[in-house]
């Protein structure tokens, strides 16, 4: 029999796949809830085994942003919940969001997306990395220790939103293959609904090692300009403000001018190399700050790349990008 959670809310999950994230992830969903039903959407059919409790939609080879508008035409409960493939609940995470919807203008709730545990010194570094303003938009979305309040943006990867608000504001932007909770954060913030954060509502999100966090923080930064231009916000601005240091360094040549301009260029590299020393001396860990550098340097440079390589690149080299493992 349902109980009251598992008869108002589905869980909607994107993936390309059906791999060893997405089982650890549905195995902890079904510790806490056995019979909420789960939306998996997927690229191609899968011949994995499931429970009667969940249902495959096939997508194709398409944008989280369309994964989730498509899977919520499955949706036939009053609020839905939207996990990652690669995060995962250890505890009744939803339990806590229908304590929140009672008004109706409340259209999203959501927690804290935690690094979980790890001895892989990459994913360590990362995991503190994102804790930090310049990688992560709202670095309180990563804390238990932020108490509840209303709030104007939260990632997709840990919110629970009214199914009718959700359709009724044509979801997420679906055009883009990252940051697609920034079109759904604005959409809500200009409608007038609100947002409410819960340190009770979290979940964990697994890290990557330093290749893979290239490869992301490279997506982003290509999207930073297009966002803004589209949803012009705190979250958009800042997602493109990620690109700066690398626009900057380009202004090279201009030093050439005259000996004001060459001043001004030096001091702002040496403001730029004090702000990775910082970042470095902030993320190490346990005598590691080579490595440290080494990811203030993904982290401070590679949006910038991803920015101008939108301007050479086709959509389908950034697809592949994406979905790479």
């Amino acid at each position: 029999m349902k109980n009251k959670v598992e008869k108002n809310i589905s869980i909607l999950i994107p993936s390309k796949i059906i791999d060893d994230n997405l089982r650890h992830c549905i195995k902890q969903i079904r510790k806490f809830y056995k019979n909420i039903k789960i939306i998996l959407d997927l690229d191609k059919p899968s011949e994995s085994k499931i429970d009667k409790n969940i249902q495959i939609v096939i997508s194709g080879n398409k944008t989280i942003g369309f994964k989730r508008n498509l899977g919520l035409k499955y949706v036939i409960t009053e609020f839905v919940s939207f996990i990652d493939s690669d995060a995962y609940p250890n505890s009744r995470w939803l339990d806590e969001s229908l304590n929140l919807f009672k008004d109706k203008m409340i259209a999203l709730v959501g927690g804290p997306n935690l690094s979980p545990k790890s001895k892989n010194i990459e994913k360590i570094l990362v995991a503190r990395s994102r804790r930090n303003s310049i990688v992560t938009l709202n670095p309180k979305v990563k804390s238990i220790k932020t108490n509840k309040h209303f709030i104007n943006f939260l990632p997709s990867c840990n919110m629970i939103m009214r199914t009718s608000i959700y359709k009724k504001i044509k979801g997420m932007d679906s055009r883009l293959y990252s940051s697609e909770e920034i079109s759904l954060n604005y959409k809500l913030n200009k409608k007038g609904f609100k947002m409410i954060f819960s340190p009770k509502i979290f979940v964990f999100h697994s890290d990557r090692n330093f290749k893979h966090f290239a490869r992301q923080r490279f997506i982003y930064g290509s999207t930073g300009l297009w966002y803004l231009i589209r949803y012009p916000c705190k979250e958009s601005f800042m997602l493109f403000a990620s690109s700066f240091p690398t626009l900057f360094i380009l202004f090279f040549p201009i030093t050439f001018i005259n000996n004001a301009l060459k001043l001004t260029f030096l001091l702002g590299i040496l403001f730029l190399i004090l702000l990775i020393f910082i970042n470095s001396v902030k993320i190490n860990f346990k005598n590691n700050f080579i490595k440290s550098v080494k990811l203030s340097l993904i982290s401070f440079f590679y949006p910038g790349l991803g920015l101008l390589a939108r301007i050479f690149l086709k959509n389908d080299t950034f697809k592949k990008l994406y979905t790479q493992k």
